[in-house]
């Protein structure tokens, strides 16, 4: 008796990349939910949250207002290990110092 993974072998109804980008690009151009994304693709609601899950977009928050684009944050192996900068705003200072 050995251990194996329960991991299956093939997935035959994998959702197609073609369909996963597609979805992708329309929520992040148009910022639309679940719902209104499945009807304009023509799948179901739940397998365009689960394809806005694994691309963590599934959080209009996850996305930038601006350009729609998702935020990246900074990953550090371990607390501490992030360089701080302080940075203040002086007011107008004469030339040679103040």
């Amino acid at each position: 008796m050995e251990d194996r993974s329960s991991r299956p072998k093939s997935s035959p109804n994998k959702t197609p990349k073609p369909v996963t980008k597609r979805c992708i690009s329309l929520r992040i151009r148009l910022r639309e939910g679940p719902v209104q994304l499945a009807s304009r693709l023509g799948i179901a609601p739940s397998t365009v949250h689960r394809i806005l899950t694994v691309a963590r977009l599934n959080r209009l928050s996850y996305v930038d207002r601006a350009t729609g684009e998702p935020i990246r944050r900074y990953a550090h192996d371990y607390p501490g290990s992030m360089v701080h900068v302080d940075v203040k705003k002086l007011g107008n200072i004469p030339d040679g110092g103040g």
